[in-house]
């Protein structure tokens, strides 16, 4: 029987929990490069009395606390940066060049390792054995990520996984969560198109491939408008398009890259089926073109781990925890799903934890610049992987 206060606890802890993300707020280290980031954490978890397990040739690594349990709990906690400067004015911003956290995964670790703390002074009465999973790559489809880590090993004898997101849209301490799909299937789109150059003077002469390029991008929009359904939401985007050398030539090449996101299978489906058609009618116009692509399976939390997020957010309610289990999924995709896809009975859940504070001014959006987050979701974030350990 539980005979302590977890959130009295971690009050006490908290200029711990906050200094571990104002650390490593200030070394932010792209997709698969994350040295110094995973150096700090596992010196941290290996302090806290933790069994690390590295892979060679990767910066993610496992920690476990052994507890002789038949049950294993592992919780996510994934550790790259985004190629942006760091636009935040504070004594904590970015000191690496041209790379920030401006998608708060230094909470997401400074939670973490927070958790395992915690745990740790507990591991007389913990009666799960508990997993942190520090992943690489989870901003880059391009890079393996949790899908290499889940082929490595670091699920190997998981029952149950949990990860969550912050969001600084969301007011500090509320919770969000859905009871199926939390996040989209998410497709990263590489587009190449070969043409054949000719003098501007003369455009009957070449194949344009800038042109080319557009008429696709446009014929994309409209599969999203007329072959999908409307109670099927889609996204399709182009973040870059470049082509073209010189004013009074055509252009003989273009390259471009984006995403597409859907909330259901045959949606997801419909959509990489139709860059094969787009393919083949290019090709049949005289052009060399090819799309390539990687993807995400959606997030599908797992109707039971659902419900334990709800109870672990109702036992936080003092602390201004708010609950609203009916959420809408994101539209972003997220590779944790590769961890949940890899249990028994895919038993995991992810959650959204508000991060913002509207009275001290921080309200913004995932990946916006400057990102600020309000230090104290640290505890919050912290109290609600406690709490699931002893759901």
């Amino acid at each position: 029987m539980q005979h302590f206060n977890i959130a009295l606890d971690l009050l006490a802890l908290k200029d711990i929990g906050i200094e571990f993300r104002h650390i490593l707020h200030k070394i932010p280290e792209s997709s698969g490069q994350e040295f110094k980031t995973s150096a700090f954490c596992k010196e941290k978890m290996q302090e806290f009395g933790y069994t690390i397990t590295e892979y060679q040739g990767y910066t993610g690594f496992i920690a476990d606390l052994n507890n002789n349990s038949n049950t294993t709990i592992a919780f996510r906690a994934d550790m790259d940066a985004l190629k942006m400067q760091d636009k935040t004015q504070n004594e904590h911003r970015s000191t690496h060049e041209g790379l920030a956290h401006n998608c708060g995964h230094d909470a997401h670790m400074a939670i973490a390792l927070l958790s395992a703390k915690y745990l740790s002074m507990k591991k007389a009465v913990l009666k799960k054995n508990i997993r942190f999973i520090f992943q690489m790559a989870e901003e880059d489809m391009t890079i393996p990520g949790a899908d290499k880590m889940v082929e490595l090993g670091c699920m190997n004898g998981v029952d149950e996984v949990y990860a969550l997101h912050n969001d600084a849209s969301l007011e500090y301490g509320e919770v969000k969560v859905n009871d199926a799909i939390m996040s989209s299937y998410g497709t990263s789109w590489a587009l190449q198109i070969k043409g054949k150059a000719a003098h501007g003077s003369t455009p009957q002469k070449g194949l344009d491939a800038i042109r080319e390029g557009a008429k696709i991008l446009e014929e994309m929009d409209y599969i999203i408008a007329k072959k999908i359904s409307p109670f099927n939401p889609a996204v399709f985007s182009c973040g870059m398009f470049r082509g073209g050398s010189i004013p009074n030539a055509i252009a003989d090449f273009v390259e471009a890259k984006g995403t597409v996101r859907a909330l259901d299978k045959q949606t997801d489906s419909i959509l990489k089926q139709s860059f094969k058609d787009i393919e083949n009618q290019s090709k049949l116009r005289g052009f060399e073109t090819s799309f390539s692509y990687e993807s995400y399976p959606a997030v599908i939390n797992h109707a039971e781990c659902y419900k334990k997020i709800v109870l672990a957010a109702q036992k936080i309610h003092k602390i201004q925890s708010m609950l609203n289990s009916v959420c809408a999924p994101m539209t972003g995709s997220e590779d944790f799903s590769y961890m949940i896809e890899a249990t028994k009975d895919k038993k995991g859940a992810m959650f959204f934890l508000g991060s913002g504070n509207t009275k001290a001014g921080i309200c913004n959006y995932l990946h916006s610049n400057p990102y600020y987050i309000e230090d104290k979701t640290v505890i919050v974030g912290a109290q609600m992987f406690i709490n699931l350990v002893f759901e």
